[in-house]
C-alpha cells in the first residue's frame, strides 16, 4: 500500500511555520495517541506525522496533522508513502479525541478529517496538512440521494457519486464498492487509488481549489463509508 516514502525526501523550508513546529522552534501544543499532550516537542515522536493544536477553538476539538519536511498539499495526496501513515495517524487521533476518550459529561461526537487546496477552499499553509476536528453540528456534510446515478468518473473500483450542494457548488462523495463502513474503506488495499482518483476528479472539476473531507461517527466501523471532495466556488470554512 506504501511507496516507503519518507517525508524527509521533501527539504524543510526556511519561513514555514509547520517547519518551525515540526522541529521545535516554534511554540505549539503537541498531541499523540495515548493521551500525551506537551508543549515540549521531545516527548513527542521524532519521525513520521506530527500533530498539534490548532490555535482556533471554534469546535471543541481542532488540530492539525503534518508530516515533517515540507510537501506540498498535491505532494503529500499523490504519494501513497505520506499520506497512507498520516492519514492513519490522524485518524487515531481523531478517534481518541472525540470517541473513546471524552471528558465527562461530553458526549461523543466523533470527528470530520478536512484537507484544503487553495484561496478559495481556505489554506492559509503551503505545507501539507490535514484539520481533525469535532464534528461541527452547524456544517452538515452533503447529502448522496439514493437513486442518484454514478458520476461519469466512476470506475470498476471507485464509485463516485453526485452530492447535493450544501456548502460547496460543487461536491462528490467517493467510495469503494463492497467496502460498508469507514474502517474498512480507509484500511482497504484499494483506497490509495480512490484518493488517487479525487486528485484527479478535483483537480480537472475545480482547478481554482477544492476540499477533501470526510466524517466519522462515533458508532461501529466510524460511519458508512464517504470520502468527499468540494470545489467549484468558494467554499464554507469547515464542511
Amino acid at each position: 500500500m506504501e511507496s516507503g516514502t519518507s517525508s524527509r525526501d521533501y527539504p524543510i523550508r526556511d519561513g514555514c511555520v509547520f517547519c518551525r513546529i515540526s522541529s521545535g522552534d516554534e511554540p505549539a501544543r503537541y498531541i499523540s495517541p495515548g493521551g500525551v499532550e506537551t508543549e515540549d516537542r521531545s516527548e513527542v515522536a521524532g519521525d513520521g506525522p506530527l500533530a498539534f493544536r490548532n490555535r482556533l477553538t471554534w469546535v471543541r476539538v481542532m488540530a492539525l496533522v503534518i508530516p515533517q519536511g515540507h510537501p506540498s498539499q498535491e505532494e503529500l495526496w499523490s504519494d501513497p508513502g505520506l499520506f497512507a501513515p498520516l492519514l492513519r495517524y490522524a485518524c487515531g487521533i481523531g478517534r481518541e479525541l472525540t470517541i473513546d476518550d471524552v471528558p465527562d459529561k461530553v458526549t461523543p461526537e466523533g470527528f470530520r478529517v478536512v484537507s484544503n487546496f487553495g484561496r478559495i477552499a481556505h489554506q492559509s499553509q503551503h505545507h501539507a496538512h490535514v484539520h481533525v476536528i469535532a464534528r461541527p453540528d452547524y456544517e452538515p456534510m452533503p447529502v448522496v440521494d439514493v437513486d442518484a446515478p454514478p458520476h461519469g468518473a466512476s470506475s470498476d473500483t471507485v464509485l463516485v457519486e453526485q452530492a447535493q450542494v450544501v456548502s460547496a457548488p460543487w461536491s462528490v462523495r467517493l467510495t469503494l464498492p463492497g467496502a460498508a463502513t469507514q474502517e474498512e474503506m480507509w484500511a482497504h488495499g484499494q483506497f490509495p487509488g480512490l484518493v488517487g482518483a479525487a486528485v484527479t476528479l478535483a483537480e480537472d472539476e475545480s482547478p481554482e481549489g477544492y476540499r477533501f473531507a470526510a466524517d466519522f461517527l462515533p458508532e461501529h466501523g466510524m460511519g458508512p463509508p464517504g470520502f468527499f471532495i468540494l470545489g467549484g466556488g468558494q467554499l464554507d470554512l469547515y464542511a
